[in-house]
């Protein structure tokens, strides 16, 4: 079935206190696009966001984020009795959105009493591990865990009890708020659901080292004694960085992981599985090779290709999960045993047209202009080589002589054979900003937000008219 899908990162949406979240826009949003005619919403990684406020880096791979959480649910649900002033940003402000939020999440937390269904979900193995993790975090100005004194650093082995007795009350608040946020997004997803929609969720390849993944799991990881990285993730120089990308999250020790029948990969997924319709694995090569950089080299220049077994790794999981939908992300420069491994298990890849303008399209993939890293439509067509914009320029007008401007490319990707084709937020809007670029840290990454819904409602109009005419 031929579908057309729309990625619009959550915390993009127009929330009023900075960000946007699970509240009354999101289901806006839902509503406009099912009227649309689109049947999928891609979106970002929901974890509590780390280093550089990316969704890459993560604090957890199993919490949400708690900027995330709705306000004005809580006050509709007697939680709250009052809210803070709205904030109508046009970038979304993490550090103010978290300070609001963290307060009114106090507020209501003294007010819950408490339900059976909130019993089960802190039962969870994982929500106490969490939030014992991020309340000693805080305890310890926020810094990584490996600079932690002993008894908090070394907690997981020791089994130190008073230490959770003495932050007891902050632990419970933290397990209170994964609660609502899981219960606010189930409710969501639940909404979009009925619609038609399918949400498809981003899950990173790697785990930051500041996360209670890495804090809880040391032996799955190649570290030193004292738990910093010996070996650290990235890819090396490209058309991104010419000295590469130095994420410098943790490698794998695979042979650890394959002794023990890749539980923690496996549990990760199935995971995200569970509140995703279509789970989306970043960097998915690396399950064929990765780049291992030591942990001393300042860019990712020097390293080396690492042969890893995914076959293994892939019919071991299907046999335990034959039902969870994976999208491989099989971009860049890769060997063939990459397309191989993709589809040996017939995995859906996928196919970025700014990179991959004239290839042909298969139907089993996902075909985008550009996603989350790539530059917007507008200001990728403006900055093209003379000669490459000269003939990408005649080949798009004699294709649809009828179609104005950039909605060319949008109706070029819609037609494209892929089984599912998705369109971003700011190449619908037109707009120059761009969500990311790889390979920088700082503003103005991760901090594209729409201040509402009245542009997008237009254009929306018009590519239900472009959806309708390619038959999705």
């Amino acid at each position: 079935m031929r579908k057309a899908g729309i990625l619009m990162p959550v915390a993009s949406l127009p929330g009023p206190h900075g960000v946007g979240d699970f509240g009354k826009e999101a289901y806006r949003f839902v509503d406009m696009i099912t009227e649309a005619g689109f049947k999928l919403w891609q979106i970002l990684p929901l974890n509590p966001l780390g280093y550089g406020n990316s969704p890459y880096q993560a604090y957890s791979s199993r919490a949400l984020d708690e900027r995330y959480v709705s306000l004005e649910q809580l006050r509709d649900e007697g939680l709250l009795t009052e809210l803070p002033e709205s904030q109508r940003t046009d970038t979304i402000d993490y550090q103010s959105s978290q300070l609001i939020k963290r307060e009114y999440l106090w507020k209501s937390y003294r007010r819950f009493k408490g339900t059976l269904d909130y019993a089960d979900f802190v039962s969870q193995k994982w929500v106490r591990d969490y939030a014992v993790f991020i309340t000693f975090k805080e305890h310890n100005d926020n810094r990584c865990w490996v600079e932690w004194p002993d008894e908090f650093k070394n907690y997981p082995e020791t089994h130190e009890n008073w230490l959770q007795e003495q932050f007891a009350e902050t632990i419970r608040f933290h397990c209170y708020v994964q609660y609502q946020l899981y219960r606010q997004f189930n409710a969501l997803k639940k909404y979009a659901n009925e619609k038609g929609i399918e949400i498809m969720g981003d899950m990173p390849f790697y785990v930051g080292i500041d996360s209670d993944d890495v804090y809880y799991n040391r032996d799955y990881f190649l570290l030193y004694d004292d738990g910093r990285p010996e070996w650290i993730a990235g890819v090396p120089p490209d058309y991104f960085s010419a000295t590469g990308q130095r994420w410098g999250n943790p490698l794998y020790d695979w042979d650890h992981l394959r002794r023990n029948k890749y539980d923690f990969w496996f549990e990760r997924i199935a995971d995200a599985a569970k509140i995703y319709d279509i789970v989306r694995i970043d960097h998915f090569r690396a399950f064929d090779t990765y780049w291992k950089i030591h942990s001393s080299e300042e860019t990712a220049i020097n390293g080396e290709w690492i042969v890893n077994n995914g076959h293994d790794f892939f019919r071991r999981f299907y046999r335990k999960y034959p039902d969870i939908n994976i999208i491989a992300e099989d971009l860049g420069d890769l060997r063939p045993e990459v397309g191989k491994l993709r589809d040996d298990f017939n995995l859906m890849g996928m196919l970025v047209q700014e990179f991959n303008f004239f290839d042909e399209t298969r139907e089993h993939q996902i075909c985008y202009i550009g996603t989350h890293d790539n530059e917007s439509l507008r200001k990728w067509y403006r900055d093209m080589e003379p000669k490459e914009k000269y003939a990408v320029s005649r080949f798009i007008c004699r294709k649809y002589p009828k179609i104005r401007g950039l909605d060319r490319f949008l109706q070029y990707c819609l037609d494209s054979r892929c089984e599912i084709a998705v369109l971003s937020v700011n190449d619908i809007l037109h707009d120059y900003r761009r969500i990311n670029l790889p390979g920088t840290i700082g503003s103005p990454n991760w901090e594209y937000k729409i201040t509402g819904f009245r542009g997008l409602s237009t254009r929306l109009k018009k590519i239900k008219e472009m959806i309708k005419a390619a038959n999705r």
